[in-house]
């Protein structure tokens, strides 16, 4: 189809509002209506008319939640009486002392003779909180959390191999004939769970797997496999690389927490309105430089986050469906 039939609405076989906007530039650019006497002023009122029927068509998508034409709109409003999926019934089955505490954590004594030790409890909730900043749209916090998770799987799989290896001890004896099984507790303890992000589960995962190989570890030293000496050194190999990643998580969440950073988002990152926002900005850039411009972009994101609609509208139907959908599913 040529321009001159883009520019006349009764030659167009179908209207293309992006050719209609190329053809509209010189105004559209000025934000000028095109004069009544002008040749392309049919086309103008098309594209008018045109946008109006897009966002009418949003409106309405977007009041019914997308729900597919013949439901009314309170049909499909029935689906935001649907309450959030929840449990009260997860819970841990922690079967030595070791990884209870490493759970729950020591706090500092009334005498400060005894320091503080984070538990993973209080890990879950830090990485919670970096969790609800990427939901806001923050580089940072994404950028963090990526990183933390990638030293958690690192953890879980030198735990692993640290629990077949002293597993293999005990199982090499089965040639002899001795067979020997884990220890485990008589009563363990039933520790319930009331996390409200999949990252306080990340780190239950790691307080099993710890618990797992504290049994394995004590089983060797109470078969005379192990001196005492080897055993308290294998625990204690494991729990300084927690404690480690522990203490790293704290920091992360102390330096997001403050107000000065807490609210920035991509958009402050990419393109600083005010000068209080580039200085907020060169700020923590100073704390933390390098951050990957594919975080950035969004084009490499945490495992649990979320789709945040930053993108120029496609077209307004378009645009109501991925954003209903979008609540929906999140």
């Amino acid at each position: 189809m040529d321009a001159l039939a883009k520019a006349n609405p009764a030659m167009a076989d179908k209207f293309d509002p992006d050719e209609a906007r190329r053809l509209l530039g010189r105004f559209l650019d000025l934000d000028q209506d095109v004069p009544t006497h002008h040749s392309l002023y049919p086309l103008y009122q098309q594209l008018l008319s045109w946008e109006d029927e897009q966002e009418r068509s949003k409106r309405a998508y977007a009041e019914r939640l997308g729900a597919d034409k013949g439901v009314s709109r309170d049909e499909a409003r029935t689906m935001l009486a649907i309450g959030s999926l929840d449990s009260d019934d997860d819970y841990m089955l922690v079967h030595t002392h070791h990884a209870l505490r490493m759970f729950l954590g020591r706090g500092r004594d009334p005498d400060d003779k005894i320091p503080r030790i984070p538990g993973a409890k209080s890990v879950g909730s830090a990485l919670r909180d970096l969790w609800l900043l990427s939901h806001q749209d923050h580089p940072y916090a994404d950028w963090k959390l990526i990183l933390s998770e990638y030293e958690f799987d690192d953890l879980l799989q030198q735990l692993a191999k640290a629990t077949q290896e002293a597993k293999a001890r005990i199982d090499s004896l089965q040639a002899s004939g001795l067979h020997l099984s884990i220890l485990k507790s008589r009563e363990p303890a039933k520790v319930s769970l009331g996390f409200r992000s999949p990252y306080g589960f990340m780190i239950c995962k790691l307080v099993m797997d710890f618990d797992l190989y504290v049994r394995v570890v004590k089983t060797l030293a109470g078969r005379n496999l192990i001196g005492s000496a080897e055993e308290r050194a294998m625990i204690n190999a494991q729990l300084r690389l927690f404690r480690a990643f522990y203490e790293r998580v704290f920091r992360l969440q102390n330096v997001l927490r403050i107000p000065t950073f807490v609210s920035l988002t991509r958009e402050d990152v990419r393109n600083p309105r005010t000068v209080e926002i580039r200085d907020r900005v060169q700020a923590l850039s100073e704390i933390w430089p390098g951050l990957p411009n594919d975080v950035l972009e969004r084009r490499k994101l945490p495992r649990h986050a979320r789709v945040i609609y930053r993108e120029p509208v496609r077209s307004s139907d378009a645009k109501a469906e991925d954003d209903v959908n979008a609540d929906l599913l999140l």
